[in-house]
C-alpha cells in the first residue's frame, strides 16, 4: 500500500514542526475538521475515513466527541505505530491516499487535511475518494493554496471532472500565517511545514473545502 507520495511524509514527522502544531500537524488543529463535521451533519455512527492521518488525532477526536465510524490510513510507519501506541483501539493503518483499502461508495465522508497539494497522483487521489464515497457523501479538504494564481479554480474543476459539486470554501490563511510565526518564534522556519511546497515563490493561503459526490 505505498506509492511515490512517500517521501513527502518526512516533513510531517520533523520533530520540531510536531512541537509546534501538536498530534494533528497542520494550521488550526482540530478547528477546520470541527467546521467542516458541522457543516455536513454526519449522523452519528457515519463512516469516516481521515487520508493522511498522521498518528490519528483527528481519527481519535472524531470517535470519542461523536461517535463516529472513523479510521485513518497514512503513509508514514511511525506517525501510524505512535498513534497506535498511544491508543491501540484505534482503527489506523499505513496505506496510500491514491488505493484506499475500503471498498466502493463504503464511506460517508473522506477527510484530507494538508494532504492532497503534496501527493504525487491527486487525481488518481480524487477518484478514489470518488469511488469509495457513497451517493451524496462528504469530501472535506484543508490545505495549501496559491492565492496568486488560478488555484482555487483548477481545483474546483479538478474535482468537478471527478464527480464532485463544491457545496463550501472558506479562506483561512490566517491559521497558516499563525502557524509559520510559532515556527519562527520556536527557531525554525515556515519551510519547515511541508506543505509549503504547494506554492513555493508565490502567495501562500490556506482553505477549507467542502464538495459532495455526484
Amino acid at each position: 500500500m505505498r506509492s511515490a507520495s512517500l517521501r513527502t511524509s518526512r516533513g510531517f514527522e520533523s520533530p520540531l514542526l510536531r512541537a509546534v502544531t501538536g498530534t494533528t500537524i497542520r494550521p488550526g488543529g482540530l478547528a477546520l475538521t470541527e467546521r467542516g463535521v458541522a457543516f455536513c451533519r454526519f449522523p452519528s455512527g457515519a463512516r469516516l475515513l481521515d487520508v493522511g492521518c498522521g498518528a490519528g488525532a483527528t481519527v481519535e477526536h472524531l470517535r470519542s466527541r461523536y461517535g463516529f465510524a472513523a479510521a485513518g490510513i497514512d503513509i508514514s510507519r511511525l506517525l501510524i505505530a505512535e498513534g497506535l501506541v498511544r491508543n491501540p483501539s484505534l482503527p489506523l493503518a499505513e496505506g496510500a491516499a491514491e488505493a484506499l483499502p475500503v471498498q466502493g461508495e463504503a464511506l460517508d465522508g473522506v477527510l484530507c487535511e494538508c494532504v492532497l497539494s503534496i501527493l504525487s497522483e491527486p487525481l488518481r487521489t480524487l477518484a478514489e475518494f470518488h469511488r469509495s464515497l457513497r451517493p451524496a457523501g462528504y469530501l472535506i479538504l484543508s490545505d495549501m493554496y496559491d492565492r496568486g494564481t488560478a488555484d482555487r479554480e483548477q481545483l474546483e474543476t479538478r474535482l468537478s471532472e471527478n464527480g464532485f459539486a463544491v457545496v463550501l470554501w472558506e479562506d483561512h490563511t490566517g491559521l497558516l500565517k499563525e502557524l509559520a510565526a510559532r515556527l519562527i518564534l520556536a527557531g525554525g522556519t515556515p519551510a519547515e511545514f511541508c506543505c509549503t511546497t504547494a506554492c513555493t515563490g508565490g502567495r501562500p493561503g490556506y482553505y477549507l473545502m467542502i464538495a459532495r459526490k455526484t
